[in-house]
């Protein structure tokens, strides 16, 4: 009997009003008083736009993306900053890849958005537009390479549907 009123007890508790907190935020930002949050929709929607153009090599596109001034930080250091300097590296790593006798093409694992709360601050843009964090796997085709697939993970900061700041990150899987 007192199992059974315990048990009636947990779901009528289990069963309250649970408070719902409409924009969590967590973690911290070195430097700066602002904190996580999720971003929008809305981001992730302009960097679909953009995976999407770039998958196409529609190079014409992809500028469009990407704002005058961007910082633009590819995995081996090169660090492009203009719309055309980002085209020009994109061109030379698919000429690159096509030469070794692989495809240039990949697969997207996910991606979603975060934005940086208001620090009250104008010493930094962080706290403006979204972060999209996105992953994408690149499967090697030559079938004489070492290297069976390519994993990238990219941040892009994006303000008014355009990339201010980009990072990508590279880690090779060997056969």
């Amino acid at each position: 009997m007192k199992k059974t009123i315990l048990l009636m007890f947990l779901v009528f508790a289990s069963c309250g009003q649970q408070q719902v907190v409409k924009n969590p935020v967590n973690g911290f930002i070195s430097g700066t008083e602002s904190k996580a949050k999720m971003g929008s929709q809305d981001a992730v929607e302009v960097f679909k736009k953009l995976d999407n153009a770039w998958a196409k090599l529609d190079y014409e596109l992809i500028k469009t993306f990407i704002a005058d001034e961007a910082i633009l930080s590819f995995h081996d250091g090169y660090v492009a900053k203009s719309p055309q300097e980002f085209v020009d590296k994109i061109k030379s790593e698919v000429t690159r890849v096509e030469s070794e006798g692989s495809s240039y093409e990949w697969t997207t694992d996910f991606a979603f958005a975060v934005a940086a709360t208001d620090d009250g601050s104008d010493e930094n843009n962080l706290d403006t537009g979204n972060w999209v964090h996105a992953q994408f796997t690149s499967k090697n085709t030559n079938p004489d390479s070492k290297i069976d697939s390519e994993i990238f993970y990219e941040y892009y900061h994006i303000v008014e549907a355009k990339v201010v700041s980009w990072n990508s990150f590279r880690k090779i899987i060997y056969k």
